[in-house]
């Protein structure tokens, strides 16, 4: 009875094995989506940038979530705020610029242009607030397209001796160029 007991009890282990390691790889295999991204962890967000190339300047609306460094002080807070208030940014390619949506408003603009990543040292889009915003002039965004029309940047803000990481955000563009 013991023995018949242990074997049932392994076999349903097993089994549970099983299937979560079935879902697992589902998921793993999943397409990359906005909704997706946005409840992704830092870390894995993290690793996707780093394995993705820069990718092509989106064009128009891009739609947008942000979420604090978790090192900063309340991160969970200020996200739901900034989330709230940050929509998305509004991209010009041609021209090279794009301004940042905020609830109801246009504003704090940025130049575009590839550069090196101060995350790690890759080709990056590189989005600088520093000769076109005064009110943002410390702060550097970079990014990278993870999917087709899906992006994952850092905004980094100067300090000396070196900048420090702030937020991450996450991009969905509405048209995908290709």
């Amino acid at each position: 009875m013991v023995g018949l007991r242990r074997r049932i009890w392994t076999l349903a282990i097993f089994s549970t094995t099983l299937m979560n390691t079935a879902a697992l790889s589902q998921v793993a295999a999943a397409p990359l989506a906005f909704e997706r991204l946005t409840c992704m962890s830092w870390d894995e967000l993290q690793g996707l940038y780093r394995d993705a190339k820069p990718g092509n300047v989106p064009s128009g609306f891009v739609r947008g979530r942000t979420m604090f460094n978790p090192c900063e002080f309340l991160p969970g807070p200020r996200t739901k705020i900034a989330n709230c208030l940050w929509k998305g940014k509004h991209f010009c390619a041609e021209e090279g610029t794009l301004v940042n949506q905020w609830l109801g408003v246009r504003a704090i603009r940025a130049n575009i242009y590839p550069g090196v990543s101060w995350l790690d040292g890759q080709p990056s889009l590189i989005l600088d607030y520093a000769d076109s915003s005064l009110i943002w002039r410390d702060a550097r965004d970079e990014m990278r397209e993870v999917a087709p029309g899906l992006y994952v940047g850092f905004m980094h803000v100067r300090r000396c001796p070196e900048p420090r990481l702030k937020t991450l955000f996450v991009l969905k563009a509405c048209r995908v160029q290709q």
